[in-house]
């Protein structure tokens, strides 16, 4: 299994994902794929399916962090698609040398709704109807961001 389809399968049936933060902020690393316009690297904001995982990458820059968690609704409804806004990517359980599975919010939003379908998830919304309207914006704002 990929570690974006260990990651998606784990936060959905948990209904919580992992974040490090410490007073400077949140674990953040910068894509060594993809770019901004001006030449700089994509910021990636980093976040683990589990509590060993993020131990486990508690180390140089980020030894001074603690582990928090974000509910899977907040995460899905605030964090993914504020991160679209920002152009940051998405950390995939992300190792003590930093390195990890670098992904769209795009894509990390349509396969939590995929596997949260496929469950039969009874995951409460607040600022949409269903599954499926997450699934129709989140297809819209791909779709625009591409042009």
């Amino acid at each position: 299994m990929s570690q974006f389809n260990q990651f998606i399968k784990e936060i959905c049936s948990e209904e919580k994902v992992y974040i490090l933060t410490s007073d400077e902020g949140f674990a953040i690393s910068y894509s060594e794929e993809f770019e901004y316009e001006d030449g700089s690297n994509l910021e990636i904001i980093c976040f683990w399916s589990n509590t060993d995982l993020a131990e486990k990458a508690k180390q140089n820059q980020w030894a001074n962090h603690k582990i928090d968690t974000i509910d899977l609704r907040t995460f899905l409804e605030e964090w993914l698609f504020g991160m679209i806004e920002e152009v940051s990517l998405v950390g995939i359980n992300f190792d003590e040398t930093s390195k990890g599975e670098e992904d769209s919010p795009f894509d990390v939003i349509l396969g939590i709704i995929h596997e949260l379908k496929t469950i039969n998830s009874t995951l409460k919304l607040d600022h949409f109807k269903d599954f499926d309207d997450v699934k129709t914006l989140t297809l819209e704002l791909k779709e625009s961001y591409n042009q």
